[in-house]
């Protein structure tokens, strides 16, 4: 029996040791296991740190991106550990159509590195230019401002081309007798304002306010490259350009002053901003200034803006498409009055083309543009 418990009291102490042997590697593989997640889980946040990095950058300078390709890789250190980054980057013909930035940022693993890849979508960011509500918008209390149409002139906010029409003016209510009573539309004819649903539309909830946020941002952006240009012809002879913006590059246009352009045929796109000691006229063929803002071949594709200016005068056969906006802040005088009149064979008309006109070059002077991810992958690589 000696020997037989000797025996079997062996073989236990044998088996413990086999099994705190056991033990004691599958620790040393764990803690293995763990220092090498540990030392992957770091490159690939580095990695990804890179591209947000490398995102601050391209949103402080557009160009970057185009400046790190395959063959002249970004190369910087993150959490110690160094990195190469490259962008390609597929421009879209389309304004409207989002360019593709595919970033690839490489972080050094031991032997091997982890790649992160991620797609990103740019597009415009043109939040800042507010929905055009109608064709003429009179955001501001009725009995500061005037209001007359005559001759051949029209207001039409039914679209041609675009989907979804708009009232021809829209009008903050007084909540009495307002400027558009019955008798004044009678007294120009309801037929020279056309809109879906209606060519008149009182609304309640009409506020300037969006827009003087829009115009403050903008007039920051004066004289900075692509920004804002203040248009102004004082001390010199009148405006002879035929263009200011084009449909591919609209552009933002302030007047604050004299502003005199010639009676031939000029064209705009984008944002005009008409403020208030603002001063335009045009010059007629003999020479003389018209009593108008707006005059003779005129024609402006986007958003117009007066904000606190004194009038709004046309003749001639201006055209205006897109929208024209009335804004009256807290600091336009006490007892004046905006006039607005329009004669001759002029037309205001709502246009979607107009709108994006105006959104293109909000985003194109304040340089703002909207980044979306759509998808990451990594993978660990042998270098």
């Amino acid at each position: 029996m000696g020997r037989a418990m000797l025996i079997i009291c062996a073989g236990v102490l044998i088996s413990m040791g086999f099994v705190v042997i056991s033990t004691s590697n599958t620790g040393k593989m764990l803690t293995q296991q763990n220092v090498s997640y540990a030392e992957y889980t770091m490159a690939k946040n580095a990695a990804h740190t890179a591209i947000q990095i490398a995102m601050q950058k391209i949103n402080k300078d557009t160009s970057w991106a185009k400046k790190h390709d395959y063959a002249k890789p970004w190369k910087t250190t993150v959490q110690g550990l160094p990195i190469e980054l490259h962008i390609d980057l597929d421009e879209s013909p389309d304004y409207w159509e989002p360019d593709e930035l595919r970033f690839y940022s490489r972080a050094k693993y031991k032997n091997s590195h982890v790649l992160v890849e991620s797609l990103y979508l740019k597009q415009p960011f043109s939040s800042l230019v507010p929905d055009f509500k109608s064709a003429l918008t009179f955001a501001a209390d009725p009995e500061k401002y005037s209001f007359s149409i005559g001759g051949n002139t029209s207001i039409n906010g039914n679209a041609s081309h675009c989907e979804g029409s708009k009232p021809g003016i829209t009008y903050l209510p007084d909540g009495s007798e307002n400027f558009l009573d019955d008798e004044k539309k009678d007294a120009f004819g309801n037929s020279r304002v056309e809109g879906d649903p209606v060519g008149f539309e009182p609304d309640e909830n009409l506020s300037y306010q969006p827009t003087d946020i829009m115009i403050e941002r903008l007039y920051d952006t004066l004289g900075r490259p692509g920004g804002a240009q203040r248009l102004s012809t004082a001390g010199r002879g009148p405006y002879t350009g035929e263009t200011f913006g084009t449909a591919k590059e609209p552009g933002v246009f302030i007047v604050e002053d004299e502003f005199r352009v010639t009676g031939g045929k000029s064209t705009g796109y984008g944002i005009l901003i008409v403020r208030t000691n603002a001063d335009m006229g045009y010059i007629d063929e003999d020479g003389n200034l018209a009593e108008a803002a707006f005059g003779a071949n005129f024609e402006f594709n986007g958003l117009v803006v007066f904000e606190n200016a004194a009038e709004f005068g046309s003749h001639g056969t201006p055209t205006i498409n897109g929208s024209v906006l009335i804004g009256l802040t807290d600091a336009y005088p006490t007892g004046k009055k905006f006039d607005f009149k329009m004669n001759g064979t002029g037309s205001i008309n709502y246009d979607c083309l107009g709108e994006n006109y105006a959104k293109m070059a909000a985003a194109n002077a304040i340089q703002q543009l909207k980044y979306t991810r759509l998808v990451s992958t990594e993978n660990l690589r042998r270098n």
